[in-house]
């Protein structure tokens, strides 16, 4: 498994892989080779090796405190609470649905252990079901193995409103409020059940569009 290829790219290139070539090309040819030492051990062992685009919910924040004790504090590289998880663009670039559909796609071929591409919308998917099935399709076409179109599902306390809620409930002014999000691969609990690492990171994230 592997974490922080956006990471990695700016400390190489100055510049992530969601827009920069370079980088782009240099990330993918590091997974090939990854790729093709697991497809040897796979054959030479006869054990079922894969490379796994893992999103390492704990050490995406730990290693940060542990490369910034080794190295200190390199801008752009890990100077936040997380790495950017496997060959994600980083959450926090502006870039269109599209843009990260086709830069994420052809990685997920070479990450057969698993691997996730996602797109943040803003507001509620069933208000909009023809763009859902437009991206689910965008996904499809493209070789994403493993697609997730995340958007906001508020609860209020106090009332069980659900929908997207704000600072408070639309109903009954209440600010307990429950935040279901996607934290990686599958939806967990609330956001305050999060470590601190992923909270920074929900935090980071820009919607798509």
């Amino acid at each position: 498994g592997f974490i922080g290829g956006h990471n990695a790219m700016m400390a190489l290139y100055g510049a992530g892989h969601g827009h920069c070539e370079k980088a782009w090309n240099t990330l993918h040819e590091a997974l090939e080779r990854m790729n093709a030492v697991a497809a040897e051990y796979k054959k030479r062992y006869s054990l079922n090796y894969a490379i796994l685009a893992t999103p390492a919910e704990g050490l995406s924040g730990r290693f940060t405190k542990l490369d910034r004790k080794r190295f200190g504090i390199i801008a752009g590289v890990n100077d936040r609470d997380y790495y950017v998880n496997s060959f994600h663009i980083d959450v926090a670039e502006p870039i269109s649905i599209e843009e990260k559909i086709a830069k994420e796609a052809p990685f997920h071929a070479l990450t057969l252990g698993g691997h996730i591409t996602y797109v943040e919308l803003d507001g509620e998917a069933k208000k909009n079901v023809r763009v859902i099935l437009k991206i689910v399709r965008a996904m499809h076409q493209a070789g994403v193995g493993y697609g997730s179109i995340n958007h906001p599902v508020d609860t209020c306390k106090q009332c069980g409103y659900k929908g997207v809620i704000y600072d408070k409930c639309p109903v009954c002014s209440s600010d307990q409020i429950a935040r279901l999000r996607r934290i990686t691969g599958y939806l967990t609990g609330t956001l305050d059940g999060w470590n601190s690492a992923k909270q920074a990171e929900e935090r980071d994230r820009i919607k798509h569009t």
